[in-house]
């Protein structure tokens, strides 16, 4: 479990991990260094549970926070946790009962709940059952980060999280996974757990980082990088912000991604930009 400043939740993902109804569990939580009320929530917890284990110090980033407790676990099935997500009450147990069940099977997700910062549900992530294909990642992230979980083993033939991902190094692991290993990964159709979506989350706070990491480590990937992905976030500013002001930024995210998107997909970008900026003005006059 990364942690940075999330005393506000960190407590509900602790208890989430610790009241299991499959009890045999270590928990690593690996803090950057916060100055929020944290550290004596930890201390506390950790004299409450001897199954946690935590450390604070500063970190690069949630990746290297996540790498190093990965490499501080000692159990043979691995899963994390944000600090302001939760898991369903017998989200272990279901990982464990498919490990057992399937010998073969190396890791597994399952069914995702977006909720808010008071625990209200606002919907069901977009999950895609298997089978699918890596190619199916060309149009979302199907897989719902806090349902995943692991062998191992997973460690030893992908390696640890990509440090130079500020923010899509979960989509880059779904990826390598679904490279290396297609056939022996396991989908459960249950809730598994609730991603909480809040001002201070990622997913809201860097949405053009994550749109460009992602492009980025598609077109790595799969060769291509699908213009919906950039074209999305492009439709969420012009209607947070002033045209001016969109359109500075649409030029910088148009140079960075020209490194690895087609002249011909720039030109198709383009031409779709202008379309809805048509479009908004449209609407915005109507």
């Amino acid at each position: 479990m990364p942690s940075l400043n999330q005393v506000a939740f960190i407590e509900q993902a602790i208890d989430s991990v610790l009241n299991q109804s499959y009890q045999r569990i270590e928990l690593i939580i690996t803090d950057g260094g916060s100055n929020d009320g944290t550290i004596p929530l930890l201390i506390k917890k950790q004299k409450e549970d001897a199954r946690i284990k935590w450390f604070s110090e500063v970190d690069t980033g949630p990746a290297n926070a996540i790498n190093k407790a990965l490499l501080k676990t000692r159990g043979t099935l691995i899963g994390w946790l944000n600090s302001d997500d939760k898991y369903n009450d017998d989200a272990v147990l279901k990982a464990v009962e498919v490990f057992k069940n399937q010998s073969n099977c190396l890791l597994l997700y399952g069914q995702g709940q977006h909720i808010d910062e008071h625990n209200t549900v606002i919907n069901t992530y977009p999950t895609l059952p298997l089978p699918v294909s890596i190619q199916d990642f060309k149009q979302s992230c199907f897989i719902c980060q806090p349902t995943v979980f692991f062998q191992r083993s997973v460690l030893t033939l992908i390696g640890l999280l990509d440090e130079n991902l500020k923010t899509a190094f979960d989509f880059d692991y779904w990826l390598r996974a679904f490279s290396a290993f297609s056939h022996r990964i396991a989908f459960i159709n249950h809730v598994q757990a609730f991603s909480r979506l809040h001002k201070g989350c990622i997913t809201q706070k860097m949405r053009r980082t994550i749109a460009l990491e992602s492009m980025q480590i598609l077109a790595h990937h799969l060769d291509e990088a699908p213009l919906h992905w950039i074209l999305t976030y492009i439709e969420e500013r012009l209607k947070q912000s002033t045209q001016n002001n969109v359109m500075e930024e649409i030029d910088s995210i148009l140079n960075e991604i020209s490194h690895y998107t087609s002249k011909k997909d720039l030109i198709m970008l383009n031409y779709a930009i202008k379309k809805r900026i048509k479009d908004y003005k449209n609407e915005t006059n109507i």
